[in-house]
């Protein structure tokens, strides 16, 4: 299933901007996972994140913004595969349209 998400915030800019849009998909299994792509997640206290994963280990998954004033991995901590909502695929932005 594919969902349009709205960027709220500039923690990935220059990549994505606030009011971009991405098209994600669910990852069909935590193997399909790879760093240095980014994810929709649901995390339980700063809420609906856009990020660019950097880690795998065996604490769980970690992320980055690609902003160096984004908040960092050690703030976000490690997060289970449940928490992820989707892989980002596109983004629809005023330039354009591009693949992720």
């Amino acid at each position: 299933m594919f969902r349009l998400i709205r960027v709220e915030g500039d923690s990935m800019s220059p990549t994505l901007e606030n009011g971009d849009y991405i098209l994600i998909q669910r990852p069909r299994s935590q193997k399909n996972l790879r760093p240095g792509l980014i994810y929709v997640l649901n995390h339980d206290r700063l809420g609906r994140l856009v990020k660019r994963l950097s880690r795998i280990d065996e604490s769980g998954l970690w992320f980055c913004g690609d902003n160096p004033r984004s908040t960092t991995p050690e703030k976000i901590g490690s997060l289970p595969y449940d928490a992820l909502i989707g892989r980002a695929l596109i983004a629809v932005t005023p330039k354009g349209i591009r693949r992720l």
